[in-house]
């Protein structure tokens, strides 16, 4: 069994993979349409994830499918989302408003739940939300079409987080099959757009699979999964505020790839969001105790 420290250190690595799989999405949307890029790497890997798992996903049962349809849905408008996102602004941009997911998780967990946030979280989110405010009214070169975009996947994402935490408290319903389900409908939805609103092909440069496969092993399979899992040990307010780390990584494999430096006020932006995540993980009652046993000479 997870501890929660030990699956927010998994969403924190998956994390990881999604702030890498911007660079890449980019490049595969140079060759495919966005369904259809999508439609191919949500398939591929939820047929890993599938493969893998297979003695567990045989039992899968009927809610568990049922969830899968519904967070694969908001999953899928997530994709959307991004995607088109970043064809029509910059990945710094696309980065930088999809960590509002971070600050929309706990608006709407309150919203649905009528109960704030403890103490923790609540400092953490604000943190984070400076953070994101430094480095998105910084980073953001024009504000247009795509951004909007942006800020909706963003939206729908942290609905995606809050159903699945809900989803997974339901003992009916088996945290791994929900995982991998999701990814399955996700591609379907994929498919069915990309039937209907563009002409389906199949990739032909080398370098655009290994974007697919690359993400399909590492932010799909791994990642989707990993993060419905790991939210049966953490709470959707965690989840989303490690979420808010994304932008830090993203903007890492940016400048990696393409050359684009973060401005100072970024760069102290990056510091808030990374210093709340660090918040959130800081066990304040243990330390109150070491610091009591000093006092007392134990």
């Amino acid at each position: 069994m997870l501890t929660q420290r030990k699956a927010d250190f998994i969403m924190i690595i998956a994390v990881l993979f999604w702030g890498l799989s911007y660079v890449l999405t980019r490049y595969g949307l140079f060759d495919l349409p966005v369904f259809n890029f999508m439609a191919i790497r949500m398939a591929l890997g939820f047929i890993i994830a599938a493969l893998l798992c297979m003695k567990s996903f045989s039992k899968i049962n009927k809610e568990t499918l049922f969830a899968g349809a519904v967070i694969g849905l908001f999953l899928f408008l997530t994709l959307t989302g991004t995607n088109y996102g970043l064809l029509r602004t910059s990945i710094s941009n696309t980065v930088f408003l999809i960590s509002l997911t971070a600050v929309f998780v706990p608006i709407f967990s309150t919203i649905i739940y009528r109960k704030l946030p403890d103490k923790k979280i609540l400092i953490g989110t604000l943190g984070a939300a400076i953070g994101i405010a430094l480095l998105t009214l910084t980073g953001i070169s024009g504000f247009g079409f795509g951004d909007v975009l942006c800020i909706l996947a963003a939206a729908a994402y942290a609905i995606h987080i809050i159903l699945t935490k809900k989803f997974v408290g339901n003992k009916k319903i088996d945290a791994l099959n929900l995982g991998i389900a999701q990814l399955g409908f996700a591609a379907l939805y994929a498919g069915i757009g990309t039937f209907l609103f563009e002409d389906p092909i199949i990739p032909q440069d080398e370098t655009v699979w290994f974007a697919i496969f690359f993400l399909a092993i590492f932010s799909i399979a791994f990642g989707c999964v990993a993060q419905i899992v790991v939210q049966k040990y953490t709470s959707a307010s965690r989840i989303g505020l490690i979420f808010a780390l994304e932008p830090i990584f993203g903007a890492i494999f940016a400048f990696i790839v393409y050359g684009e430096v973060l401005l100072p006020l970024q760069i102290v932006g990056a510091a808030f969001v990374f210093f709340s995540v660090i918040w959130i993980e800081l066990d304040t009652t243990e330390l109150k105790k070491l610091k009591m046993k000093k006092r007392s000479g134990v």
